[in-house]
């Protein structure tokens, strides 16, 4: 190998050289960046499933969100139907005890005039049959009897 220009020894050095630049190379620098880059990729893989995780739990606390807010909804309408209902119920009850009560005051007020009506009535036929008994006693002159005096009164007041 002389021949070609190769020494031996000097190869051999070389390729021990090299054996223990590649090893020391090999250990200290590739070794450390394979685990480095092996690490990154395993923070990345985690990274990336955590991501779908929580995209999941976002979508399912969105849905959860939205069925309480549906749950909310319906709860305070039904709430409102209810309190409408007492409410309008409240009002008939309010409205027809005040039509029974003022049915009541009509009724009497309707009885208390009728009563005073035929008070007067009553006050005014003793008056007329006073009247009537004292003219009858000067047109006739004479005594009547009880009984012709209240035959004579009733005619009189029927015909008034």
């Amino acid at each position: 190998m002389e021949s070609l220009g190769i020494d031996l020894k000097f190869l051999i050095g070389q390729i021990v050289n090299f054996l223990i630049l590649f090893g020391a190379l090999s250990f200290f620098l590739y070794k450390p960046i394979l685990k480095m880059l092996n690490d990154r990729r395993k923070t990345i893989a985690d990274s990336l499933e955590n991501a779908k995780k929580i995209e999941i739990n976002l979508a399912e606390s969105e849905a959860n969100a939205k069925e309480t807010f549906d749950e909310a909804q319906k709860h305070a309408r039904r709430l409102l139907d209810e309190a409408t209902q007492i409410a309008n119920e409240q009002k008939n009850k309010i409205i027809s005890e005040a039509q029974a009560q003022s049915d009541r005051i009509i009724d009497s007020a309707k009885a208390e005039a009728h009563s005073a009506k035929d008070n007067v009535v009553a006050e005014a036929k003793k008056e007329i049959s006073t009247v009537i008994l004292a003219a009858l006693d000067k047109i006739v002159g004479k005594e009547l009897t009880d009984e012709d005096k209240k035959r004579l009164t009733e005619k009189a007041v029927r015909e008034i």
